[in-house]
């Protein structure tokens, strides 16, 4: 049996004394090898950017009674179909990429020109469909349509109005709203004309 002995300053006494330290950093790099082909160690805390908010659009559905490109006639005194109420139908395709977002709107008859104040004659909400598209249908009764004269309905969907009632077409995020507007010439019995039409 033959036995090694080194010299000191000998190249294999260099060897055996580094030895150790050797086994301790091949460790190390075979463990920070397996971590980094298993994913990152995140020590920093990350940031997720908000999901953009797109505002609404209107569009009229493909078989509105009542679409936006045309003026609209009604009589009110015209006989209605049996169970049919008397009422004007908006029927519009609201359209948000926010899918889950609720909806706001307001529709307002005949406002006054800036700065007078106007009011909503009608405002609630459109509720999500999980879709891109929201079929929707809002009403104006015939009562509101009186006198036989042409009228201006405007629909506005935001994704929120400000509060107050001093601006109330302002959405909380400017830009964040859509508008659209419908010309009706409302004509009865006692006026089957109307003294000036729909511009």
């Amino acid at each position: 049996m033959k036995t090694a002995y080194f010299r000191r300053g000998s190249p294999g006494m260099a060897l055996a004394s580094k030895f150790p330290w050797m086994v301790l950093f091949a460790s190390c790099a075979s463990l920070g090898l397996a971590a980094s082909s298993s994913g990152c160690i995140a020590t920093d805390r990350i940031e997720f950017e908000p999901t953009e908010n797109f505002p609404p659009s209107i569009i009229s559905q493909p078989e509105a009674e009542f679409p936006l490109n045309e003026i609209g006639e009604i009589n009110l005194d015209d006989p209605l179909p049996p169970g049919q109420a008397a009422e004007m139908p908006l029927q519009t395709i609201v359209r948000d990429p926010n899918f889950d977002q609720t909806l706001e709107y307001r529709i307002f008859l005949d406002s006054p020109p800036p700065p007078a104040a106007e009011f909503p004659i009608q405002q609630g909400t459109v509720e999500p469909s999980g879709f891109l598209e929201r079929p929707s249908a809002f009403f104006i009764p015939y009562e509101a349509l009186a006198p036989a004269i042409c009228h201006k309905i405007e629909l506005i969907v935001a994704g929120e109005f400000a509060s107050g009632s001093v601006e109330p077409r302002r959405p909380v995020d400017p830009g964040d709203f859509d508008l659209v507007t419908w010309w009706v010439e409302v004509t009865d019995d006692i006026n089957p004309e109307i003294t000036q039409g729909c511009r």
